[in-house]
């Protein structure tokens, strides 16, 4: 069984915050194809015009992965990660590059998810200054979470974890996932049982 990233799910942190507030996020039901799911036609403040808008702090990067995913647009999700940015899975296999995260979504999705987030802190590090800017700089999204989805035998699971995520400013000034981690190392190991 596998489960969403859970920083994908942070979209209410602003700018700038070191806490974030809990929130509930449901990716819509749709009776679409998984084929289906590669896009969307519901727009969201992350697109403009058709197109793709940018993140231009990891804040706006993780509300539009938010609308993203509640929207199931797979094509969106995909475009808000490095080409080789990577998602640790519940059995600790690394999900690597932009194909196996579109199967990793495409797969998750067909579970009904229910996910609570509880944001606590992001921290922004590194980066080279150029003039007047910093570019390079990287953000640690760390928190805890509890997730409903339904299990291969069709009854509803819940699960608890904490979760550490790291995003990159790119040379353009945009942000994009490196690594979304819900099943970081740390505390005790009663976290994420699946």
């Amino acid at each position: 069984m596998r489960t969403l990233p859970i920083a994908a799910t942070a979209v209410l942190l602003t700018a700038g915050s070191l806490v974030g507030p809990t929130f509930v996020l449901q990716a819509e039901t749709t009776n679409a194809s998984p084929a289906a799911s590669n896009s969307t036609a519901t727009t969201t403040s992350a697109d403009i015009g058709g197109a793709r808008a940018a993140a231009k702090t990891p804040a706006q990067l993780l509300e539009f992965l938010g609308e993203r995913i509640k929207a199931k647009d797979v094509d969106g999700i995909i475009a808000l990660h490095e080409p080789e940015a990577a998602i640790v899975d519940y059995d600790g296999s690394i999900v690597r590059g932009h194909q196996e995260i579109r199967e990793f979504y495409v797969e998750w999705f067909k579970s009904d998810p229910v996910l609570t987030v509880n944001p606590r802190q992001t921290v922004l590090a590194g980066g080279k200054r150029t003039g007047e800017k910093v570019r390079g700089r990287t953000a640690a999204i760390m928190g805890d979470y509890s997730l409903e989805q339904t299990g291969p035998d069709g009854t509803r699971e819940s699960f608890t974890g904490n979760f550490c995520d790291t995003v990159q400013e790119q040379p353009n000034g945009t942000w994009l996932y490196v690594q979304d981690n819900p099943y970081p190392p740390h505390g005790s190991g009663t976290s994420a049982h699946h």
